[in-house]
């Protein structure tokens, strides 16, 4: 169901290892003429490392669907269902702000230089460009630390947790961050995979509904 859209990623944190500007504007550069060539995906989507669970996102950030694999027990094992859910929500989640930096960075791209322009104005396209390169560094810093903020949070004291209906699987959050997602092995070991797909799936529609409801009291 997931692979067909694992090409539409484009992973724009491997930006950033590149130590100098003309190397990162040429990357930069290239990762967002790829991403306008390729319309942008509708959904985003995340898998954990043993391929049990895989989850897609919505432009919006919501959760839209949940995949678990039948031999989840096998890969994942009742003790480590929960941290594959949170592997696969930061995965997606990775990718969604990815898309929504490169994005931006397509909107702030300068345009080229017209050639009948004399070589008097030939200034301003570089200046442009080192605007550009500028906020592509934001981009990636930016990227690196809205990740950190809506899985670690720390700087929200406040620590919460919200369980699926059957309590096979916890939600932790810090102020509207997901930090972890545990799994109660007894209770997990009683589930099939249809059951493990809805309690999955009915744990982030409980987290979305409460992080909703708490949005529109603040305002």
């Amino acid at each position: 169901m997931f692979g067909d859209r694992a090409n539409d990623r484009l992973s724009l944190a491997n930006l950033d290892f590149l130590g100098d500007d003309d190397t990162l504007r040429t990357n930069a550069a290239h990762a967002v003429d790829e991403f306008a060539s390729r319309s942008a995906p509708r959904l985003h989507s995340g898998q954990d490392r043993t391929a049990s669970v895989s989850l897609l996102l919505t432009r919006a950030g919501q959760v839209d669907d949940v995949t678990i694999s039948r031999d989840w027990r096998r890969q994942a094992g009742v003790t480590r269902i929960g941290d594959a859910v949170y592997e696969a929500y930061t995965g997606a989640l990775r990718s969604h702000l990815e898309a929504t930096a490169l994005e931006e960075l397509q909107r702030d791209q300068p345009a080229p230089a017209r050639p009948a322009q004399p070589p008097a104005t030939s200034t301003e396209p570089e200046l442009d460009d080192d605007l550009w390169l500028q906020r592509t560094w934001g981009a990636l810093h930016h990227n690196d630390a809205e990740l950190a903020r809506l899985t670690h949070a720390p700087e929200q004291p406040e620590q919460r947790t919200i369980s699926s209906p059957h309590g096979c699987l916890t939600l932790h959050l810090r102020g509207p961050g997901i930090t972890a997602i545990t799994a109660d092995a007894g209770r997990v070991a009683r589930m099939d995979t249809q059951q493990l797909r809805f309690e999955t799936r009915s744990l982030f529609r409980t987290y979305e509904l409460a992080h909703t409801s708490e949005r529109q009291a603040r305002r």
